[in-house]
């Protein structure tokens, strides 16, 4: 290993990055990189751990990372070169965004309890590629010689988003009412932006599982994006029925509102003709 080495995030849109998505990523890659110094005694307090952009180049984007050697402690230089500190760190990021894969956790692979902050910073890292498609790889640079550590498409940042929304809602409300993979039918769509907060919202959907009549439904900051990929090509989403996941509201036991968390796809509207079919077979 050598003292040149970088962390290199490569991301490949397939629309253009809200400039507020792309820092907000790079703010969460500096936060892991504070807890990874200070669990790992590089640093005795994470204000020591400081990553830092050496480069960021055109096209593309391409930005490369360095942790700041100068700030660990003189007792671990000698056995713990810039190189060394940058593949462990890639690990450590590999690790923790594959924990949300296929789930929400609650711990770690070192039976550390995932935080909330843990579940934002994989939402904020992963969410360039999950809101516009495209590409995500990060890859260690050492020598001359770059190893590729984690790449991520579209689909799967999704999923990473996805997951770690759910789980950043089940750590903050963990009696929450929760209904996951459910059909829900638009009745009222506005065409503008996901309603995330407030006390009510233009969008109404019916759930018939939960209930027979239209409610409002709201998104997660973290899954406002799904409203646009939930409706955005369609002509008519009326005539569709959407797969969600949704954090269910009641007032006095009744319900007042949806919260999507989460969208599996979508299917049309069955028709008549659909069941006269069903009928006779």
């Amino acid at each position: 290993m050598s003292d040149d080495s970088v962390l290199e995030l490569h991301i490949e849109p397939a629309r253009p990055i809200e400039v507020t998505d792309l820092t907000a990523a790079m703010g969460s890659l500096a936060r892991q990189y504070q807890l990874f110094a200070v669990r790992n005694n590089l640093a005795a307090k994470t204000a020591d751990a400081r990553l830092l952009v050496s480069s960021v180049s055109p096209g593309s984007i391409d930005i490369d990372f360095i942790p700041e050697v100068w700030a660990l402690g003189a007792t671990v230089l000698p056995f713990l070169d810039r190189g060394e500190i940058v593949l462990r760190f890639a690990e450590h990021i590999k690790r923790l965004i594959e924990l949300f894969k296929w789930g929400s956790p609650k711990q770690d692979d070192a039976g550390l309890t995932v935080s909330v902050r843990d579940c934002e910073d994989v939402v904020n890292i992963t969410k360039p590629i999950a809101k516009n498609g495209g590409t995500q790889v990060f890859n260690t640079i050492n020598g001359g010689v770059t190893m590729n550590v984690l790449q991520i498409t579209g689909a799967e940042a999704q999923r990473y988003v996805e997951n770690a929304a759910r789980a950043k809602a089940e750590l903050q409300f963990p009696n929450a009412d929760t209904a996951q993979r459910v059909p829900l039918i638009w009745k009222r769509l506005d065409r503008d932006s996901a309603k995330t907060g407030g006390e009510s919202s233009p969008d109404k959907a019916i759930i018939e599982e939960i209930d027979t009549k239209a409610r409002a439904v709201f998104f997660t900051d973290e899954m406002s994006f799904l409203k646009e990929e939930m409706i955005g090509d369609e002509q008519n989403p009326y005539q569709y029925v959407y797969f969600v996941d949704v954090h269910v509201s009641r007032v006095q036991s009744r319900v007042v509102s949806y919260r999507v968390v989460g969208y599996h796809g979508k299917e049309p509207l069955p028709t008549d003709d659909d069941h006269a079919n069903e009928e006779t077979l």
